[in-house]
Order: C-alpha cells, then structure tokens, then sequence
C-alpha cells in the first residue's frame, strides 16, 4: 500500500510564505521552488525510509536548489507521511523538530 502525504499547518504556511516571497522576486523563482519542492516530496513519497533520521523520528530531505529541508514523520500504522516544516537551513535549528 502507498504512502499518503499529510502537512501539518505549520509546514503548508512554510511552504505559502516561501512561494509568495519567491513571487515576489522572480515568477520563474517560484515555479522552480514548487517543482523542488514537489520532486523532493514525490522522492520521499516513494522512498519514505531512504531519507535519514535526523532527530528522534523525523527525517530531513534536502533540496538541491533551494536552502531548504522538508522535515518530516512516517506513521507506519496508517501509511501516512506527515511533512511537519518546510524549513529555511537559514532559520534557527531549534524548531526545526517541532511537531
């Protein structure tokens, strides 16, 4: 059975903030986030267990392009990944892992 992809609300705001604010420089900008951003989750959709935990159970996959990290928890029980931020490597790392 596949994996189903849920955001937390934390990460669906993340991941407007971070579109409006590439709109808002380069409508090309923009398209090339989304795309990163939905590559990156169609990888972690098929290969949920590829990408490293990097704190208790959440994993961090990286984009190529962007300085930014999905963050994210698998529940086996319900064949769910939940996406909890889409994080700026920039920000502080201390909330990164807030669930």
């Amino acid at each position: 059975m596949a994996y189903q992809i849920s955001f937390r609300k934390r990460a669906a705001a993340e991941y407007l903030e971070s579109v409006v604010w590439y709109k808002e420089r380069s409508q090309e900008a923009a398209k090339d986030f989304i795309k990163a951003i939905n590559n990156k989750i169609d990888e972690i959709e098929n290969k949920p267990d590829f990408f490293r935990k990097t704190y208790k159970q959440f994993h961090e996959a990286k984009t190529l392009k962007f300085p930014f990290s999905i963050v994210y928890f698998i529940d086996e029980k319900k064949k769910l990944i939940v996406i909890t931020s889409i994080f700026h490597q920039k920000r502080n790392p201390k909330i990164k892992f807030k669930d």
